[in-house]
């Protein structure tokens, strides 16, 4: 049954990619001010069990995800992102508190923040204005995605062509508001950019709406090593969350810091984030930690092949009634396969993972290993 599975999986996607050569990738160009871009991307994962009450588990993935935008004039710009998908992977069986693929798959595209809409995850217009002494603002409003304003990094922002496991994709304790109406705004000058977001999303199965406001601060530099980024970002919610003795309702506050640093320009990198929220409200996590690097070996007849290792560690709060903390470790090596013109790129990822919770019921804990298959199409 599992190979019928995986030869299933095996045989959708080279029909993706059959379709995907025919025609030309110019066509994609509609004009000057009309772009389109399209990732196709298709997962596949085997979970093997090490400790805990689940067995071995295989399951795939697919989702087509395109990004529409319209560019009238230098300053302004509508876009328009939709996803589809195909099955829900092994994340659909929510065995660890945290998901082995962040990528928004076949359930997480339906009833989208209890909105009654599918499919729709991005509707947002920006404009840009030149202000004096060489300040830049921009401006969005719409259907927006927080993770696109706060806690980026150039080494662990990626589901598609980096880490896969949500602990690296973003900071858990963040708590970002995806896909939902906010207004946001960017003010930078030289190195220096200031990020500003208010989003309403909802907070439980009661469809209760909360606000969600967050700040950050990023400052870049350049040396003889290379690029690095620094971001220190806070947030806040109004109190609409459960406290622990679900008696009153308590807002979601933190901070976190995301920092990124070339130490070979364009072929070694570091990365680290460190996060805190407070924990009047019952959260999963009350501090995160982690920390990787980012390779790029150059392989002669290959182009760079991409390696990747990252480490996480979350901590509980004492108050929660399961789980103690969370670690996470993930390598992955990227394989580009196909490139024209810079207009269409394929890659081939072999990912493998080592997820443990370890819960309060010593020593009862779930843990096990994931390895994983990722062939992802941009064009």
């Amino acid at each position: 049954m599992r190979y019928k599975r995986f030869l299933g999986s095996v045989i959708c996607a080279k029909v993706i990619l059959g379709v995907l050569y025919v025609g030309d990738v110019r066509a994609l160009e509609i004009s000057e001010k009309l772009s389109l871009e399209t990732n196709i991307t298709w997962v596949h994962q085997w979970l093997k069990h090490k400790k805990g009450d689940f067995e071995d588990i295989d399951r795939g993935s697919l989702t087509l995800d395109a990004g529409l935008s319209f560019k009238p004039t230098e300053a302004d710009e509508f876009f328009l992102r939709v996803s589809f998908g195909k099955e829900g992977g092994i994340k659909e069986f929510e065995l660890f508190k945290l998901s082995p693929n962040a990528d928004d798959l076949f359930s997480d595209l339906k009833n989208i923040n209890g909105r009654s809409r599918d499919h729709l995850l991005e509707l947002w217009y920006a404009r840009t204005f030149q202000l004096p002494g060489n300040f830049t603002l921009r401006g969005t409003l719409g259907i927006i995605d927080s993770t696109a304003f706060i806690d980026d990094n150039r080494f662990a922002n990626d589901e598609l062509t980096q880490f896969m496991n949500e602990a690296f994709v973003n900071n858990p304790t963040a708590n970002l508001v995806s896909y939902d109406y906010g207004i946001a705004f960017e003010l930078g000058k030289g190195p220096v950019n200031f990020r500003i977001i208010g989003m309403q999303s909802k907070v439980d199965e009661d469809l209760r709406n909360y606000n969600y406001y967050a700040g950050q601060i990023g400052y870049k530099w350049e040396t003889s090593l290379g690029e690095g980024n620094l971001r220190l970002y806070g947030f806040t919610t109004n109190k609409r969350f459960s406290n622990w003795e679900n008696t009153k309702r308590e807002a979601k506050r933190g901070w976190g810091i995301s920092v990124d640093q070339d130490l070979m320009k364009d072929r070694l990198g570091v990365f680290a984030r460190v996060g805190f929220q407070d924990t009047k409200a019952e959260v999963d996590y009350k501090n995160m930690y982690s920390l990787g690097l980012n390779a790029k070996i150059c392989i002669p007849r290959f182009r760079d092949i991409t390696f990747g290792l990252g480490y996480a560690y979350l901590k509980a709060p004492s108050k929660h009634e399961e789980l103690r903390d969370t670690r996470v470790v993930e390598s992955f090596i990227l394989i580009p396969l196909y490139e024209k013109e810079e207009k269409f790129s394929s890659a081939l990822t072999f990912d493998w993972q080592y997820m443990r919770d370890r819960l309060k019921e010593d020593p009862t804990e779930t843990k096990g290993h994931i390895w994983g298959l990722r062939l992802n199409f941009s064009f």
